[in-house]
């Protein structure tokens, strides 16, 4: 392996701050430059344990504790006074006629808004009733009918004044016609009216005689509209997470039948074929063990499930981060918020990097007493890795190579664990702390953390959504990165320059489909960044060793397989038809080299499926990508029986199937 060490140092480091204005590191270099090269490479480069690294640096003193005795709540809290001007310039531009603009203010306004009677020095304590109420008809105007309704609903729970509910329920039946829904509708508008005539006092004569009639009207129009149930099975179409192919692995359930989990000194665990794997075959579909969004788009995605917000919902006690349902705010809220929550600027500005944050949600989506629980069947489920596909345990033994690990990294990754932990201390994770010294339990779980540092940076995936400006429109489309998760399953699959798996998500759950046909016994690659086909060998040969620290040694990079700068057709080699003969054939050689049979059928083939790749792409042009993935399928199965790579338009079929496939997960219509 032939690493670059400053690279690779580079490399450790933006896995622990990604962010340059961020403190952490300073503080690092601070504490190295104050305990000296010797007491590094001396005494804290022989401890062997993490429980070890974590005691020796919580001894160190002021050098550590400086910064770890700051540590405090930072966060951005509620303001209703904010929420109501944001509120009141909604209003106006929806007089306007502009509910685009009028939604962005509104949003803001629920996101600032504090739950209903906690500050009643703005709006009777009513700030966040009145914000939804008005971003409601916001999405009204937009034709988000169900979020419309969830905010009708949510507005009325927190309390909006009842003698203008009649407003709502109003709101709410047009909703509901929207849908299709004519009874519901009919019910919400006759509740409407009832409630008008209960708070006519309310209203002006004027106002209330041009208000029953609009609305009589309104319900009139009801009788003579017809249901449009079609309407309604669209509205709550969501994702589909794909099946696994012939069904789950019963060893290793996130896996498909068709692969199966084997080990090495020399590999590791790593995936093979069970038996023969077609193109587009689904052979993983994991959800993470744990996953954080990505600080940059806080307020465009949900903190709990990453789904796009068109409304979101808010945390009662901060406005840093947004939900896009109560229901994924009340189980953040019940787990890992509770804790992260009033230090959650404190992390984003201490520059910590998103595998850091990972780190500590392990931790505080599942609370103090499940670890404590966990501890003593640790050690037994490293002797017994796949025991427990999907548990603890199972991302607990992921590779850390901390044999490999130098002490100044080490350090580093320790002081991290413990700024980590003193968050925890101070959210009051541990219910009996002192800060003094470090419980059993402090160190238990600051030595967990540490552990996650390490694994995390060999072992986590980046989850994506495609951006594209129309529906199956793949032109101009782009890769978005919102987030980053563990996933215990995947993490087993070796790394190849030729991937075999394509890769999208669905939510937060990673799918893995072939893109090549692969037999019994052959290893089941995915692919950690370089591909044979956009990076020259070397280039390849460095970022994975700084990076991941291995050495590739797959058929593309030992013979040094072209870039797509010089990659042509000609360079397929054909596979001899006699059963059992591996030897592959150049195009000007008319028969076998071993076996002397002749491969001209095999070159007939190739000629006669060519087309098939050139339909397919039409296909995809033209949007039908369902069509697209049968012809591209088609073409590799057909091309990988008559030959073996490298060869162009094998390469540009696989990189146009991964698109197509990545179609089926999550997207983004870019609006213009």
């Amino acid at each position: 392996m032939q690493q670059d060490p400053a690279y690779t140092a580079r490399c450790s480091s933006v896995t622990l701050q990604s962010n340059e204005q961020g403190f952490f590191l300073d503080f690092a270099a601070q504490v190295a430059e104050a305990m000296g090269s010797e007491w590094i490479d001396s005494k804290f480069a022989t401890l062997r344990s993490d429980e070890a690294r974590l005691r020796a640096c919580y001894e160190l003193g002021d050098c550590v504790h400086g910064v770890l005795g700051n540590v405090q709540e930072l966060y951005r809290r509620k303001d209703a006074a904010l929420s109501a001007q944001k509120r009141r310039e909604a209003e106006r531009y929806l007089s306007a006629g502009n509910p685009r603009p009028a939604l962005q203010l509104c949003n803001h306004a629920v996101m600032r808004a504090p739950p209903s009677g906690v500050d009643t020095s703005v709006d009777n304590g009513l700030s966040l009733s009145l914000a939804l109420a008005v971003r409601s008809e916001s999405l009204l105007q937009l034709d988000e009918n169900e979020a419309c309704l969830a905010d009708i609903q949510l507005a009325i729970r927190e309390g909006f004044p009842p003698h203008l509910r009649y407003e709502l329920y109003w709101r709410m039946g047009r909703c509901y016609r929207g849908l299709g829904l004519i009874p519901k509708a009919r019910v919400s508008m006759q509740l409407a009216h009832t409630l008008l005539g209960e708070n006519k006092e309310h209203v002006g004569p004027m106002e209330l005689i041009a208000t029953t009639v609009r609305l009589q009207n309104e319900i009139s129009q009801l009788d003579i509209e017809q249901p449009l149930p079609q309407l309604e099975a669209s509205s709550s179409q969501a994702l589909s997470v794909p099946q696994l192919s012939q069904g789950k692995n019963p060893d290793m359930p996130a896996m498909s039948r068709l692969i199966s989990v084997v080990s090495s000194p020399e590999q590791g665990r790593y995936a093979v074929a069970a038996e023969h794997i077609s193109s587009g075959d689904t052979i993983v579909v994991e959800p993470p063990y744990a996953a954080c969004l990505l600080p940059d788009v806080f307020g465009t995605h949900c903190h709990h499930c990453f789904k796009r917000l068109v409304a979101p919902v808010a945390c009662p006690d901060c406005s840093g981060v947004a939900f896009c349902s109560t229901d994924c705010r009340d189980r953040a809220v019940r787990t890992y918020h509770r804790y992260e929550c009033h230090f959650m600027d404190l992390l984003v500005g201490s520059g910590m990097s998103i595998l850091c944050h990972i780190a500590l949600r392990m931790i505080t989506q599942s609370g103090l007493q499940h670890f404590l629980d966990e501890k003593d069947s640790l050690r037994e489920s490293f002797l017994q890795p796949n025991k427990q596909p999907g548990s603890y345990a199972s991302v607990y033994n992921l590779v850390t190579h901390a044999e490999k690990r130098p002490a100044q990294d080490f350090l580093h990754r320790t002081l991290m664990a413990l700024f980590l932990l003193r968050c925890l201390q101070e959210a009051n994770f541990f219910p009996h702390g002192n800060k003094g010294s470090l419980t059993s339990d402090e160190l238990f779980i600051g030595s967990l953390i540490l552990r996650h540092l390490q694994l995390l940076q060999f072992n986590a995936h980046e989850i994506f959504e495609t951006s594209m400006e129309a529906p199956n429109t793949f032109r101009g489309s782009k890769t978005v990165y919102i987030a980053v998760g563990i996933y215990p399953t995947a993490a087993m699959l070796n790394h190849n320059c030729h991937p075999a798996l394509a890769r999208h998500f669905v939510g937060k759950n990673i799918v893995l489909q072939a893109l090549r046909p692969m037999e019994a016994g052959e290893n089941v690659p995915e692919n950690y960044g370089p591909v044979f086909t956009k990076r020259p060998l070397a280039l390849r040969q460095r970022t994975l060793a700084s990076r991941y620290w291995f050495k590739c040694d797959c058929e593309a990079c030992i013979e040094d397989w072209p870039t797509y700068d010089t990659l042509n057709n000609d360079t397929l080699r054909f596979r001899c038809p006699t059963k059992g003969c591996k030897q592959l054939s150049r195009k000007e050689h008319r028969r076998c080299p071993r076996c002397k049979k002749q491969v001209n059928p095999q070159q007939g083939i190739v000629q006669e499926i060519a087309g098939k790749f050139l339909e397919g792409m039409e296909a995809m042009e033209s949007g039908d990508v369902e069509r697209a993935i049968q012809l591209f399928c088609l073409y590799l199965d057909t091309m990988y029986k008559a030959g073996a790579p490298p060869c162009r338009d094998m390469s540009l079929c696989q990189d146009a199937l991964r698109v197509c496939l990545a179609n089926s997960g999550n997207t983004w219509v870019v609006r213009k």
